[in-house]
């Protein structure tokens, strides 16, 4: 059995989206939140968020049509990760915010993973540990 994987991200100007082909590789279905206004999260095992925060630490605006669905997630392995401004004082507040939403679901937070602006080099090897550390829990879910 395969378990089923959901990436479901936001991406304005591109910092979110550079991470996307990391879940590719998985064969993780990939929602665009801009394009839905509601989503079945319970055929799902494991679920990924990816966003960039704004202003004070708030999810862009997509996120709020969806509060209702991500409260009800429950049980469910939760992957964070997204961009930010460090010089804001909730640098990648959304992904705070966000866990602690799903926390409230008796969810597990596999990884939670904030930079700065476009991922660099360092970003896109730390999100490959993270992605191996996710298969390696996905394996061992599978068999």
């Amino acid at each position: 059995m395969t378990s089923k994987k959901l990436l479901v991200y936001y991406s304005m100007t591109g910092n979110t989206k550079a991470m996307i082909p990391f879940f590719e590789a998985l064969n993780f279905d990939l929602i665009d939140i801009r394009k839905v206004d509601s989503i079945d999260f319970e055929p799902y095992e494991f679920i990924a968020f990816g966003t960039s925060t704004w202003g004070r630490g708030l999810p862009p605006k997509p996120f709020f049509k969806l509060r209702d669905d991500i409260v009800k997630i429950k049980g469910k392995s939760i992957g964070l990760f997204g961009s930010g401004r460090s010089e804001y004082e909730f640098f990648c507040g959304a992904l705070d915010l966000l866990e602690e939403l799903l926390q409230s679901g008796n969810n597990k937070i596999v990884f939670k993973y904030k930079y700065e602006g476009y991922p660099r080099e360092i970003d896109f090897g730390n999100m490959k540990k993270n992605i191996k550390n996710l298969e390696e829990l996905l394996w061992q879910k599978d068999y």
